[in-house]
């Protein structure tokens, strides 16, 4: 094996790349999402003025 790549395992290469950085955006933003809801829902409700 000489080390090189041939062209469609460049071309699955580049795809791959490109699926990996999909993937982790797609991550980074879920994992936001989620922060916010577990914040949201774990913060004490506001006191009741008995109005």
């Amino acid at each position: 094996m000489t080390g090189e790549l041939s062209a469609s395992e460049r071309s699955e290469l580049e795809w791959l790349r490109k699926e990996n950085k999909l993937l982790r955006t797609e991550k980074e933003v879920l994992l936001r999402i989620a922060t916010e809801y577990a914040l949201e829902t774990s913060a004490p409700a506001p006191p009741n003025t008995g109005s």
